[in-house]
C-alpha cells in the first residue's frame, strides 16, 4: 500500500475503455467492470520522476490514475498502485469498495504477462493501493524479458466498482473524452519487429555438428552395398565423437542407429575387437538413448527446482533488504520520537516557568490595580477641596486687589492735601 505521494504526471499515451460487464463475469454480485485502460510509457530510462503518475480517467463519476515507482518502493522491485486523483477534494466520509487488477504486459510473449488482483476500500486517508513487490527490477529491465522493449512498457488496469443499476453488457466504444491517446495500442509492425529482435538475441547457437550426416545415411541413392557401408562408416566415425546430449537429437540418433545396423552387416571393415564393440553398441544404443533422455528429464526437473529455488532465494533476499530498510526507518523514527519527547519536556518546563511568572505578575498587577483605584478615589475626594480652594483663592485675590485700590486712593488724597 502507498500513502499520499508527490509525483509527476506523464503522458506517453494511454487509452481508457469504459465498459459494464455482466456480474456473472466478475464472480462478484456487487461488482461491475467499469473501466479497462492501458498506460503506455515511452523513453522509460529518461523519466524525470521516480514516481510518475498516469493521466486521470473516470470510473463511476470519480477520477483515478496509476502510480509507478520506476526504481522501486523497496529498492528491489518495480511498484505499481491504483490511486484516486485529488483525494483532498472528496468528502471526509467518502468510501468506495473496489476490486482491481494491474498487469505488466509482456510484449514478446503475452502468456508471460504479469497480472495481480486485489480489493481495497478507497477513502480520503487510503487513496492509493497496490503492490510494492510487483516484479523484480532486474527481471523488468532484462533486454530479452519482454517487459521493457525499445525503452517502452505497457501497463493495463481493470477496475471494478459497485454499480447500483443492473449490469448489462455494453461493447460500445469509450466516450470521446475518455480516449486519452488513439495511438496507445502497440503498432503491429513495431510489435513484430521488437519480437524478432528479442527472439534473435535469445536463440541458441547452432550446434557444431552437421545434420547433413544424418541425411547422407538415409539417402536411398547409394549405388552399392560397398559404398553404403563406407558411407555408414564415415558417418559413424563422425557421430561417435559427439557427446550424448547431441546424439539425443532425433536426427543424430536415427543416423547412428542406421549406421550401426549397416556396419553390423559389414563387420569385415573392422578388427575383431572393433567388430565386437560395434555389435554390442548396436544392441545397447537404443536403451542407452532411452536412459539418457529419462536422466535428462530428471535433471531438467531438478534444474527447474533450482531455478524456482533461486527465484525464491532472490525474493527472500529482497524481502530481507526491505526488512532492513523498514527497520532503519523505524530506528530513525524512534530517534525522532526521543528528540520530540525531549523537546516536549523542555516545552513543558518552559510552560511551568511561564505560568509561575505569570502568577507573580498577576499578584503584582492586582496590587498596582488596587493602588490605582485608591489613588483615584482620593483624587475624586480632593476635587471638591480643590474647587473650594480655587474659589477661595479667587476671593482672596479679589479682596487683595480691592485692598490695594483702597490704599492707593488714600495715599493719593493725603498727597493732595
Amino acid at each position: 500500500m502507498a500513502g499520499k505521494r508527490k509525483s509527476s504526471e506523464i503522458d506517453n499515451g494511454e487509452r481508457v475503455t469504459t465498459l459494464t460487464s455482466p456480474k456473472t463475469e466478475t464472480k462478484q454480485s456487487n461488482y461491475c467492470l467499469m473501466s479497462k485502460f492501458t498506460w503506455k510509457i515511452e523513453h522509460f530510462s529518461r523519466l524525470d520522476a521516480e514516481k510518475p503518475y498516469s493521466r486521470t480517467y473516470d470510473v463511476n463519476e470519480y477520477k483515478w490514475r496509476l502510480l509507478l515507482y520506476s526504481k522501486g518502493n523497496d529498492g528491489g522491485h518495480l511498484s505499481l498502485y491504483l490511486g484516486v486523483a485529488d483525494p483532498s477534494t472528496l468528502p471526509i466520509d467518502w468510501r468506495i469498495p473496489t476490486k482491481f487488477s494491474l498487469a505488466l504486459v509482456n510484449q514478446i510473449d503475452p502468456k508471460k504477462t504479469i497480472k495481480k488482483e486485489t480489493k481495497h476500500t478507497f477513502n480520503v486517508h487510503e487513496s492509493d493501493w497496490g503492490f510494492n513487490l510487483f516484479v523484480p527490477l532486474r527481471e523488468f529491465h532484462d533486454k530479452v524479458g519482454g517487459f521493457l522493449v525499445n525503452d517502452m512498457c505497457l501497463i493495463e488496469a481493470e477496475v471494478y466498482v459497485p454499480d447500483p443499476s443492473p449490469c448489462v453488457a455494453n461493447t460500445s466504444p469509450a466516450p470521446p473524452d475518455q480516449v486519452m491517446d488513439s495511438s496507445v495500442g502497440l503498432d503491429p509492425v513495431e510489435s513484430v519487429y521488437a519480437r524478432v529482435q528479442s527472439v534473435l538475441k535469445s536463440l541458441p547457437k547452432k550446434p557444431s555438428s552437421s545434420l547433413v550426416v544424418s541425411d547422407a545415411i538415409c539417402s536411398p541413392e547409394l549405388p552399392s552395398s560397398k559404398d553404403r557401408a563406407a558411407s555408414a562408416k564415415e558417418i559413424f566415425d563422425k557421430l561417435i565423437s559427439y557427446p550424448l546430449d547431441d546424439l539425443a537429437d532425433p536426427k543424430h540418433e536415427t543416423a547412428m542407429s542406421e549406421a550401426l545396423s549397416i556396419l553390423n552387416n559389414n563387420l569385415s571393415l573392422f578388427s575383431n575387437g572393433e567388430a565386437k564393440e560395434i555389435t554390442a553398441l548396436k544392441a545397447t544404443f537404443p536403451q542407452m538413448m532411452l536412459e539418457w533422455r529419462e536422466s535428462v528429464k530428471v535433471k531438467g526437473g531438478s534444474d527447474h527446482l533450482w531455478t524456482a529455488f533461486e527465484k525464491t532465494k532472490s525474493l527472500l533476499e529482497d524481502l530481507l533488504k526491505t526488512e532492513d530498510g523498514i527497520r532503519a526507518k523505524l530506528e530513525d523514527l524512534s530517534k525522532k520520537e526521543m528528540d520530540l519527547k525531549a523537546q516536549m519536556e523542555a516545552i513543558e518546563c518552559d510552560r511551568r516557568h511561564l505560568r509561575e511568572e505569570r502568577g507573580e505578575v498577576s499578584k503584582l498587577t492586582r496590587k498596582v490595580c488596587s493602588l490605582a483605584e485608591e489613588q483615584g478615589r482620593k483624587i475624586e475626594g480632593k476635587e471638591t477641596e480643590v474647587e473650594t480652594a480655587k474659589k477661595k483663592m479667587e476671593d482672596l485675590k479679589s479682596q487683595w486687589d480691592a485692598t490695594k485700590r483702597c490704599l492707593s486712593l488714600r495715599k493719593n488724597v493725603g498727597s493732595a492735601q
